[in-house]
């Protein structure tokens, strides 16, 4: 017999580090406030909305023939990890160095309802 509620779907998360500017941090701070958010989801649904709306990037990526809303559910393999590779000796050395540390935020694939996760 089938449930009468649906297993949750597994979303794998990624996390990732961005530098951004203090004033922008700041602003993304009183968003987040704002719509009662934390930063994954609002920064995961301002680039779900950023790739929906850019045509050019919406053709390059047919061209690429890449599926767009592909994401592993279920267990499927985890992405490939791409970027930098974090060295947490390096990290601290940055930080001796003078360099104020930034924010990591943690990734998420696209979200399927409202709410928070």
């Amino acid at each position: 017999m089938k449930p009468y509620i649906q297993k949750q779907p597994k979303q794998i998360k990624e996390r990732i580090e961005a530098k951004l500017d203090e004033r922008l941090v700041a602003k993304l701070e009183k968003y987040c406030r704002y719509l009662d958010s934390d930063r994954d989801y609002v920064i995961s649904q301002a680039l779900e909305i950023a790739f929906r709306r850019d045509k050019a990037f919406s053709e390059w990526l047919a061209a690429q023939g890449a599926v767009p809303d592909a994401a592993p559910v279920n267990g499927a393999a985890p992405p490939a990890k791409r970027g930098r590779k974090t060295n947490p000796a390096s990290a601290h050395a940055e930080d001796a160095a003078g360099e104020a540390s930034s924010p990591v935020f943690e990734s998420s694939g696209p979200v399927l309802g409202a709410g928070r996760s």
